[in-house]
């Protein structure tokens, strides 16, 4: 086939008038050329197809054949007639259809690449293994998106790659002239009036040794069976048997094809380019962070929640060299992991992606997955971005401006004591402080803006980086203590027996006061004070839940921040204690606590303390390294002599304000450039998004299934053993060595949760 041989487009026609006028209308709109549009009525009753014949006839268009059958054929005999008039390539076309711009061009290429393609099948809203979003069913059009949109955002995503299929689909199947004078025609004496005619012609063409394809770069409207609607069910039944008299393989092969379904990573892919078709074209905002879940990725999930009508939403993960996308913009999440290929500059990955997905603005929350990457990329482009301080990485590699005995520094600035600081710790060897803070000047300087949950945390952060102006936006609540009722809650059981209950929230490792915690378990024990403790969360080194026999500890484990009230209750907690090492530059769960309208004792350090001392919600500890000191601290404070003071600091608790998510997002916005023109970046070939999508979705396209229970069982030693040894020199050599998405993986199914 040359690009001179012309296409025979054969259109049968019975009834269905509107249809046929719009299918016929799109076609010539759209033909090109090089083509033949060949009309067939099958002895319509509806006279006003004669007509039509008619008016088409009477504008003498030498592109287009009228044919009449005396007599009724049916679909297969009709077509059959029209093939067989014929000598050139034929595209078989519903008259329910409407073509797109460049269809028969794009059939054309994909026949051009290869002479072993005997059929062609383009993508459809309903079309069967062919059908787009969602393969098999009958797909609406999207909100605000037509055929054109949809077929752009098709064309945007594809490589081609022109994928083998099981079988045609008859709507619009173009067949090779060389195919018909191997194989013949259809059966029309096994099939009739039409139903799976075009199944036993591809599994014929197989066996021949020719290809039925996929045409993954066109789409074409289908908008149902509108000639066969009272008779296709009876067709479907009857001729499926025949079908599979003549292939007794064929269900196995077409139902092992969508199990396996390998043409999903080309559906998603085009799934994420219809939110960057649709025509309201809201910007897009890439969201920057490092791989470690918690309440950073809590937090940019969400401002993306909440800005989802206002901006196409973006999340990156950054792990080393490999950077996970999700595309949080369309009506389903999609997954993306590139990998960063040698030699290929930092920047010119980021701008691929930017460019690839039509996105405007990075807002970066953390640098720590991938340091230099990600320096060197902002540092190169011209891509506009934004910084959100969640902790001190920029600051100090410490994060959390603890030395090495896990202590507060008292955030010391002066370059020399903090340069000896990081020399007394092995996991900071090789860092030169001064040059660390001023590669972070930079990439602050370059920055639209620097937001600071607290103005602790902005005051703080400016003593490391004088020069940047920082604006406050206190991170947003989004349930304000509402229970969801329908969701299972469960809980371990105490006593009732008028021992106080102190709770402690959250997920608890070292920063967060995981050892202090543990010492005032056992000092609680020692001194055989009336006090249990109760983590609703879990700690670094028990993620499951658990209580100890004595009940000193009750540890709840995972849980949903919308149940913190109810499970406060549960647990009869007077009050919220936070053990923590180090300062906190916000804390979601001071805000849980204060909607559970639970006071809270917390250290006079970092946002704990300025926030609890605005708000008179609380009580800062006397003695916050001192655990003695904090117990009897608590005895006071639930001392009946005292309850008044109590009552009067548990009223400010549940008349602390709500600053909500949506509050949180409209302001961060306002952050955002007015102006978020287009950049001129070269985007991520198509071949690379589709590997990336590939390996999000795992071998042959399929998601990753469930392990068998003696894998799961191994699993969870090792998980077990890991967890262990983590504060060994082995589990921190370990905690290194070991991808980050790994070790959520392991977090993961230690919480009994399914895998991320």
């Amino acid at each position: 086939m040359t690009t001179t041989e012309v296409i025979d487009i054969l259109i049968p026609v019975y009834n269905a008038y509107e249809d046929l006028r719009r299918c016929v209308n799109s076609v010539r709109r759209h033909a090109g050329e090089q083509c033949r549009l060949v009309l067939i009525n099958d002895a319509s009753p509806d006279p006003r197809i004669a007509q039509y014949f008619e008016e088409l006839s009477a504008e003498n268009d030498s592109l287009i054949t009228l044919l009449q059958n005396p007599e009724n054929l049916g679909f297969v005999g009709t077509v059959n007639r029209a093939m067989s008039l014929s000598s050139n390539d034929v595209v078989l076309l519903n008259s329910d259809t409407i073509v797109t711009a460049g269809w028969l061009e794009k059939l054309r290429r994909c026949a051009q690449s290869d002479s072993s393609i005997g059929t062609i099948t383009p993508f459809s809203n309903n079309a069967e293994i062919c059908s787009f979003p969602d393969m098999c069913v009958n797909n609406p059009l999207p909100p605000g998106l037509d055929a054109e949109a949809i077929n752009r955002a098709i064309e945007r995503a594809a490589a081609p790659l022109y994928p083998d299929i099981p079988t045609g689909v008859g709507f619009c199947m173009f067949i090779r002239r060389a195919l018909l004078n191997r194989i013949g025609l259809f059966d029309a004496e096994t099939f009739g009036l039409g139903y799976g005619e075009e199944n036993d012609f591809c599994m014929r063409a197989m066996q021949t040794g020719y290809r039925n394809v996929l045409c993954d770069d066109t789409y074409i409207l289908h908008v149902g069976n509108s000639s066969f609607d009272s008779k296709k069910q009876v067709l479907a039944q009857e001729n499926m048997q025949h079908l599979v008299r003549k292939h007794p393989d064929y269900l196995k092969i077409v139902t092992s094809f969508i199990a396996a379904d390998p043409i999903r990573p080309i559906r998603e892919v085009a799934r994420s380019f219809l939110a960057v078709e649709n025509p309201d074209r809201k910007s897009g905002v890439l969201h920057v962070l490092h791989g470690r879940k918690g309440g950073t990725e809590n937090h940019i999930r969400h401002l993306m929640a909440a800005g989802n009508e206002r901006f196409r939403q973006y999340l990156l993960a950054t792990f080393d060299d490999v950077w996970i996308l999700e595309d949080a913009a369309g009506e389903q999440l999609a997954s993306y992991h590139f990998k960063h290929e040698q030699d290929e500059l930092w920047a010119s990955l980021l701008e691929g992606i930017c460019a690839a997905f039509d996105i405007q603005f990075c807002h970066v929350h953390h640098l720590a997955g991938c340091r230099i990457g990600l320096l060197e990329a902002f540092g190169a482009s011209n891509i506009p971005y934004g910084f959100t301080v969640h902790d001190f990485y920029l600051a100090c590699p410490s994060i959390n401006l603890l030395n090495g005995e896990g202590e507060f520094c008292d955030a010391q600035t002066d370059p020399g004591n903090c340069q000896r600081c990081l020399e007394k710790q092995k996991d900071y060897a090789g860092v030169e402080i001064t040059e660390w803070r001023r590669a972070h000047q930079h990439f602050l300087d370059k920055a639209a803006f620097v937001i600071a949950p607290s103005a602790w945390a902005g005051t703080t952060f400016a003593r490391y980086f004088s020069s940047t102006k920082i604006q406050v936006i206190p991170h947003g609540s989004g349930h304000q203590g509402e229970i969801q009722d329908d969701a299972p809650c469960s809980a371990l059981l105490l006593p009732n027996d008028g021992v106080a209950h102190i709770a402690v929230l959250g997920a608890i490792g070292p920063v967060k006061g995981a050892r202090r915690l543990e010492k005032l378990v056992a000092r609680t024990r020692e001194r055989k004070l009336a006090l249990r403790w109760v983590v609703v969360g879990y700690l670094d080194r028990q993620f499951n839940p658990h209580q100890d026999k004595d009940k000193v500890l009750t540890i709840h484990g995972h849980y949903h921040p919308e149940d913190v009230g109810l499970l406060l209750d549960h647990y009869r907690s007077r009050l919220t204690v936070f053990p923590s090492a180090g300062p906190e530059t916000y804390c979601f769960t001071l805000t849980e606590s204060w909607e559970a309208g639970k006071p809270a004792l917390v250290p006079p350090i970092g946002a704990l303390g300025e926030r609890v001392s605005a708000s008179g919600a609380g009580w800062l500890m006397d003695d916050w390294q001192n655990e003695d000191g904090i117990l009897d601290q608590i005895l006071s404070i639930l001392h009946p002599e005292n309850s008044a003071d109590f009552e009067r600091v548990a009223k400010a608790a549940v008349a602390v304000p709500v600053f909500t998510i949506d509050d949180m997002a409209r302001k961060t916005e306002a952050a955002y450039p007015a102006v978020l023109g287009k950049q001129s970046l070269a985007p991520l070939s198509n071949r690379r998004l589709l590997d990336a999508m590939k390996t999000a979705l795992g071998k042959n396209g399929e998601a990753a299934t469930q392990r068998n229970s003696r894998q799961e069982r191994w699993f969870l030693v090792f998980a077990h053993a890991a967890l262990r040894i983590r504060y060994t020199f082995l589990g921190r050599w370990l905690y290194k060595v070991v991808p980050v998405h790994w070790q959520q993986r392991v977090k993961r199914r230690l919480l009994g949760l399914p895998p991320a």
